[in-house]
């Protein structure tokens, strides 16, 4: 056994390594074809879409879904799923939150809660505009 974090070893065996990142971040409406492509001879497809759901990624392709088909996922999967991945999501968003009002830097908070930097932009936005509404 390496002692290597399961996380990173799947990110290393993954097929889009190397690969033009704009493949599987397309623009809006974009074309996501290659990118699932790739995906579908991927041998850590499963972990990669596991890791996407329990992250909350909102861009991208992942484990070979769109955006729209992993919400279509989560939607349609049973609601013990959906609950459980909505406390994960609590809970990172509590990790976040809390890192971030002790001035960490959103770089050191991602790697910590191990999400990508969109996602502590986008938990650090959903709570400024709770903030905006409750002001206003």
């Amino acid at each position: 056994m390496s002692g290597e974090d399961p996380d990173e070893q799947w990110r290393r065996d993954a097929l889009c390594t190397g690969n033009d990142p704009d493949t599987f971040f397309p623009e809006k409406g974009g074309n996501t074809a290659d990118a699932k492509k790739v995906c579908g001879q991927c041998q850590v497809r499963a972990e990669c879409l596991d890791y996407a759901l329990n992250a909350d990624e909102r861009f991208g392709v992942w484990g070979g879904l769109s955006t729209a088909e992993r919400d279509r996922l989560i939607k349609n999967s049973p609601s013990t799923h959906r609950s459980a991945a909505q406390a994960q999501r609590q809970k990172r968003d509590a990790l976040i939150l809390a890192m971030a009002g002790r001035g960490t830097h959103p770089r050191a908070i991602a790697d910590t809660a191990e999400v990508t930097d969109r996602t502590v932009y986008r938990v650090l936005a959903r709570r400024r505009e709770r903030q905006d509404a409750v002001s206003a």
